[in-house]
């Protein structure tokens, strides 16, 4: 009898202890969490962090000397050229606050984007603050893993002025396959513009010219998970000059991925209003002239070789690229033949992972006045 009584004793020694321990592990697990999600790093956190960056090797060499470009023009050079930190919160389910902090050419620091997103549906969303102007591809999705040559293209930075950024609001959201965007912004700074596009007129949200206002209209399509097309549609006025400046971008664009192939394509035209006032105000003549129209056209085919072999991508790729910053000029004006060019890109990629990438490409740069300089470069990049 006593050799059972302490059987019993025993046994519910060990379950009592064996609770508590269970006890004390989910206060132990619960506890965890907590201290993480004060770091920003638990499962239930409400801030997020992530970035991405390239830094680039270029250099370039002149066709008619068979040689490097005089030092004058900083060549070859290195350049971390992009550093971006991200940071998100969600204040509650429905608010939320993106934002991106630009590091550029190491010493250069910029706001990238910083909005408020108030999400009420998947067809019908609300952001309002420093946002991405939705025209092409790169200005929206500009990471470097996510296009092939170690730089934007040309189209890129002196049509599209990428990357595009300015204060607004927008509505967004998407149904069935169809995405859709339509933002209110300022407009650019046609002080500016030149006959090399209109780069230099992106006011970056720093202390803008709210005078020219534009809208923009974006709308993309997915076609089964294979690709993407799409179109958008900027009008506006640009500012920063006595002269009032009509400024309309229009482009349709087509993505695609498939067993290993990637296929991008764009096609461009900026339109310009009242060049003939803004020329005289600035005093440009000859074949400096700022264009009444700018456009262009690229398309880019890859292939990752080791899509059947691999987790690691290896991509070999070309691409055509076509475009003139002086289409139309006005009258009494003469183009220039150098910004009618054309631009092949022959290049690799390898990606350990997805979210790295190392580039290699070549640059043969054409022009009409038969004065373009082909350039080597390098890259790496990366995006978390």
């Amino acid at each position: 009898m006593s050799k059972l009584l302490i059987l019993c004793l025993f046994l519910s020694f060990f379950t009592v202890n064996a609770a508590t321990l269970e006890e004390l592990n989910e206060k132990f697990e619960a506890l965890s969490e907590e201290m993480l999600e004060l770091k920003g790093q638990g499962p239930r956190s409400k801030t997020h962090f992530g970035g991405y960056g390239e830094f680039v090797y270029i250099n370039k060499r002149s066709k008619t000397e068979k040689n490097v470009v005089s030092a004058n023009t900083n060549n070859p050079k290195l350049d971390a050229q992009r550093f971006i930190l991200y940071i998100g919160h969600d204040f509650s389910e429905r608010w939320k606050l993106t934002g991106e902090i630009e590091v550029e050419h190491a010493d250069e620091i910029f706001l990238e984007q910083g909005t408020l997103d108030y999400h009420y549906s998947n067809a019908l969303n609300f952001q309002a603050g420093v946002m991405l102007i939705p025209v092409g591809i790169i200005n929206l999705y500009h990471e470097p893993t996510t296009f092939h040559s170690v730089n934007r293209p040309d189209i890129d930075s002196k049509i599209i002025p990428t990357t595009w950024r300015e204060l607004g609001v927008s509505f967004f959201g998407e149904a069935k396959g169809l995405t859709y965007r339509l933002s209110l912004v300022d407009g650019l700074k046609a002080s500016g513009f030149s006959s090399d596009g209109v780069r230099s007129g992106r006011q970056k949200a720093s202390q803008a010219e709210a005078r020219d206002l534009a809208w923009v209209a974006r709308l993309d399509y997915d076609l089964g998970g294979l690709a993407t097309l799409g179109a958008s549609a900027y009008f506006g006025k640009a500012g920063g000059v006595a002269t009032d400046v009509k400024h309309d971008v229009y482009d349709l664009h087509f993505d695609s991925k498939f067993k290993g192939f990637s296929l991008r394509g764009m096609y461009t035209v900026l339109k310009l209003g009242n060049t003939d006032k803004l020329n005289l105000e600035k005093s440009l003549t000859g074949t400096n002239s700022i264009a009444s129209q700018m456009s262009g056209y690229y398309a880019s085919l890859g292939y990752n070789v080791l899509h059947y072999i691999s987790d690691i991508k290896l991509t070999p790729f070309i691409r055509y690229e076509n475009y003139n910053t002086q289409d139309k000029v006005g009258a009494g004006f003469t183009k220039d033949l150098s910004k009618e060019r054309t631009n092949i890109t022959y290049g690799l990629n390898l990606k350990p992972v997805d979210n790295i990438v190392f580039k290699l490409d070549y640059i043969s740069a054409k022009n009409k006045a038969k004065t373009g300089v082909d350039s080597w470069n390098l890259g790496m990049g990366w995006n978390f």
